[in-house]
């Protein structure tokens, strides 16, 4: 590289293939121990409900209507082990949920569960979490 124009050149040359589509998706985040379900791709505020359970809202939806894009649920490696599940397949979304429902049994977490989470991934047709090659490893 020995000029400017190579090195503008170069720049754009590895910026200009895109990202790719962004589809609803939910996955095992091993660094955090939990499992993140986005369904839209934006800026995101993060709102938590407790200590296991975090509401992601679109940043910039009108302020008189908050819109759920997401959510994440901390725990994952423990829960996985106390149902013995397969950590080398992807985990059903209704067995996880129903799992977090049976052991947090806050209200405010049921109400989230039935009204909100469920919903979510059965209007945008989250139907497995994706392991990430089947690594879970504790935080």
């Amino acid at each position: 590289m020995e000029n400017q124009e190579e090195i503008t050149s170069l720049v754009k040359e590895a910026f200009t293939g895109g990202a790719g589509t962004f589809r609803p998706c939910a996955f095992f985040d091993d660094r955090l121990d939990c499992i993140r379900v986005i369904t839209k791709d934006c800026s995101v505020l993060e709102e938590r409900i407790n200590d296991r359970i975090t509401i992601l809202l679109d940043l910039y939806a009108p302020k008189e209507r908050k819109e759920c894009i997401g959510f994440t649920l901390k725990g994952a490696y423990h829960l996985c082990q106390q149902h013995g599940w397969d950590k080398s397949r992807p985990i059903k979304m209704s067995q996880f949920l129903d799992a977090i429902l049976a052991s947090v049994p806050e209200k405010a977490v049921k109400v989230f569960i039935e009204l909100v989470a469920k919903p979510l991934v059965e209007d945008k047709q989250i139907n497995e979490i994706d392991m990430l090659d089947g690594e879970l490893v504790p935080a």
